[in-house]
């Protein structure tokens, strides 16, 4: 998603007022917290390290945003930074050996009706059962709403990387549908 046309306004507001005040800081947040912890749910696959993970983000941002030096619009930067988290919590948790916990960890609540959360289920074990460098290209691209050519700053990739994980990525979920 390209930024929206106060984003800057905002990043440089907040880069004048914080740690001291937090007005600016906190309608970016907002601006992408939703898409963020959506992003999150597909790395991590358990609502409550997605929870806290999108927090470690955020306060990340916080910390990092008057370093912030515009050499990429923000949400290419934001985007950076969670899939950096995210890649790095994803082998912390390969490290320590912690086995993905069920899909239904994963669900934001129980009031959904049961075939949306059929659905939803269905998508992340599908998406659980991509490698990890096509996870996140496909999750910038749905959830972040970003071009090719963020997901390759983002991700420090060649735009012509970033396209073939994307068609790669979705040519293993449609084989994996059809089965």
């Amino acid at each position: 998603m390209n930024d929206g046309p106060d984003d800057l306004i905002l990043v440089r507001q907040a880069q004048q007022e914080l740690p001291y005040r937090t007005a600016a800081f906190e309608q970016l947040m907002y601006r992408y917290a939703s898409r963020l912890q959506a992003a999150c749910r597909y790395w991590v696959h358990n609502l409550h390290d997605a929870e806290d993970l999108a927090q470690d983000i955020m306060l990340k941002l916080f910390f990092e945003l008057p370093r912030f030096r515009e050499e990429s619009s923000f949400s290419t930067w934001l985007w950076r930074i969670a899939a950096n988290r995210c890649i790095d919590h994803c082998r912390k948790q390969k490290r320590e050996g912690v086995t993905d916990l069920s899909p239904s960890d994963c669900l934001p609540g129980k009031q959904r009706l049961e075939s949306e959360v059929s659905s939803r289920v269905d998508a992340e074990r599908l998406m659980a059962k991509l490698d990890e460098s096509e996870r996140i290209v496909v999750t910038l691209r749905i959830f972040g709403d970003l071009s090719f050519e963020e997901i390759a700053s983002a991700l420090h990739i060649g735009l012509s990387a970033a396209k073939m994980r994307y068609s790669r990525a979705l040519q293993r979920l449609r084989s994996m549908v059809v089965e």
